[in-house]
């Protein structure tokens, strides 16, 4: 088994990733299902021995794994990065209010549709020019 660094290592790394979702240590705090404080008091030293099982919470909101968060990998892991997704659109997405998710999901998905549309060298094809009328 590896060896855990100590806990600046993983103060460092959860700044790190409320730095990358621009979450506040509160919201990703409720992201993980937790207290408010949560975060806070790992950040200030209160908590200087969080559990694994916050560990794990704080791992899926902040969008990485429980393994980089401790210090036994340099990569995020599950990071967004690694799919191609800004980590900052995902935490803002994680953000909505479930009663909003279903509204926003849809214009997401029209907005993609539409780029699909727009973007893509079939759409490029110009329109049929217009035909001249015939003068009698």
């Amino acid at each position: 088994m590896g060896y855990i660094y100590p806990m600046t290592i993983v103060t460092d790394r959860i700044r790190a990733r409320l730095d990358t979702l621009e979450l506040t240590p509160r919201a990703a705090s409720l992201r993980a299902g937790r207290q408010p404080f949560a975060v806070r008091d790992i950040l200030s030293g209160k908590n200087s021995n969080p559990k694994a099982d916050l560990i794990l919470d704080l791992a899926r909101a902040l969008v990485c794994s429980s393994d980089y968060l401790l210090g036994l990998s340099d990569a995020p892991g599950a990071a967004p990065r690694d799919s191609r997704i800004d980590p900052r659109l995902l935490g803002v997405l994680q953000r909505i209010p479930s009663a909003e998710q279903k509204t926003v999901r849809r214009m997401l998905e029209g907005v993609a549709e539409k780029a699909r549309y727009d973007f893509t060298p079939d759409a490029r094809k110009r329109a049929p020019a217009k035909k001249k009328r015939k003068k009698p």
